[in-house]
């Protein structure tokens, strides 16, 4: 990159206090072979990889399909019943045999159709609700894949520096060797520019494993884990971020916030549903009836309407409600935190977008100027090897200050892109 110079030391990434993630509404992803071959990887693709192939997501499917065959069942109501009776046959005197038999064919049946449409509204809403899950659950995997993959980046690029930090300890070493060699300088410099060295190196060393460590995690996500591949991605190239309100307002449609709102539809619904069921249910009987004595024929009808009261359902209806009120809290509490979170992180934003800038224009070139001034001074013995390693340490925490100012932006903004939901843009 650009704007580091030659000189690196390694700082581990600080853990961020924030989940990386991106909204993704589908209702179904193609599934890529586990055997599908790749050299290079960018963040879109390794999104792309996990919302496809992730067992978690995968589950989703099996669950929507379940739900499916939930509400195919709520819209079969109870059979219609077929009777048939026989009175005053095979008993004694007139009614012994047939002879005097009376036999009735009837068909009964419930008034049932709202209560059928009320249980596939709320099967219905429970569907809704298992795909907002769903959409949850791959905002959260695209979260941690694109933390990882931001990650990874700027390992890689630190391993780069260490890199060259390394070959510059070298220099060091054969520049001190030839000065302890005529006396200008004490073989305890020789020693410590040593020790540096090896210090570097066994950075050097820890960046090479976290990087694998972190490759093998990263294609885990997607169910195949290797370490076989390179990524392709910028930290120079600084996301656009919109204002507050604008982001807020994608925040509405957030699915957390959608979450909230299908549940709510669902208690709403088991309210609708519980009123309905407690409504007495009408069954009608029709039929003819046959009189074997005079060989007529007559038709019969009746109605059966439950007695009592309706209202066996009132303490169901009561905590359904009542559950809606607590959604509704949530939803206000959600909103206000949100708020206030997003206000936050547009703050840190700026905050990282100045340091980058500080830090590339005044900070960084100062030292560079100080580093070769002091690098002079230290070749014609107006300083010593501390000294002079000083004037490099600082300017190496500087570049790593630099990198780890661009790693907190791009994570800033993509936990903003996870709140609102919007996509993102890499």
């Amino acid at each position: 990159m650009k704007f580091f110079s030659r000189h690196f030391t390694h700082k581990k990434p600080i853990a961020s206090r924030f989940f990386v993630g991106l909204f993704i509404s589908f209702s179904a992803l193609p599934c890529f072979a586990s055997s599908e071959t790749y050299q290079t990887l960018n963040l879109k693709q390794a999104i792309s990889f996990t919302l496809a192939n992730n067992p978690q997501l995968q589950g989703y499917f099996y669950r929507d399909k379940a739900q499916q065959g939930k509400i195919k069942q709520a819209n079969i109501g109870q059979r219609a019943q077929v009777g048939l009776m026989v009175e005053d046959a095979f008993g004694t005197g007139e009614h012994s045999g047939l002879q005097n038999m009376q036999s009735t064919l009837t068909f009964s049946w419930l008034m049932q159709q709202e209560q059928i449409d009320s249980r596939v509204k709320a099967s219905q809403s429970e569907l809704e609700q298992i795909r907002i899950e769903k959409q949850i659950l791959a905002l959260d995997l695209a979260a941690m894949t694109a933390k990882l993959f931001i990650q990874l980046l700027v390992k890689e690029e630190a391993l780069k520096l260490n890199k060259m930090a390394v070959r510059q300890a070298n220099e060091v070493i054969n520049a001190i060797d030839e000065r302890v060699r005529i006396g200008k300088s004490l073989s305890i410099d020789k020693y410590l520019a040593e020790a540096e060295l090896i210090n570097q190196e066994l950075l050097l060393e820890d960046l090479e494993h976290e990087i694998a460590s972190g490759k093998y995690q990263l294609s885990a996500l997607w169910a195949e884990p290797r370490t076989d591949f390179t990524l392709a991605g910028n930290l120079l190239q600084l996301p656009k971020v919109v204002d507050f309100q604008s982001q807020f307002e994608r925040f509405k449609n957030a699915p957390r916030l959608m979450q909230l709102a299908s549940k709510k539809r669902i208690a709403q619904s088991h309210i609708e549903l519980a009123l309905i069921e407690a409504k007495p249910q009408w069954q009608f009987t029709t039929g003819l009836r046959r009189y074997e004595s005079t060989d007529d024929y007559g038709l019969v009808a009746g109605v059966s309407i439950p007695w009592g009261a309706s209202d066996s359902n009132a303490g169901t209806v009561a905590k359904l409600r009542a559950e809606q009120d607590i959604l509704t809290a949530q939803a206000k509490s959600l909103t206000q935190q949100a708020n206030s979170q997003l206000y936050v992180l547009l703050q840190e934003i700026k905050h990282s977008g100045h340091v980058i800038t500080t830090s590339k224009n005044k900070i960084i070139p100062t030292l560079e100027t100080a580093l070769t001034q002091a690098k002079q001074a230290f070749n014609v013995g107006k300083l010593n090897y501390n000294q002079w390693n000083s004037v490099r340490q600082a300017q190496l925490t500087a570049q790593s200050e630099l990198l780890s100012a661009y790693e907190s932006l791009h994570l800033q903004h993509i936990e903003i892109q996870r709140l609102t939901g919007a996509s993102i843009e890499q």
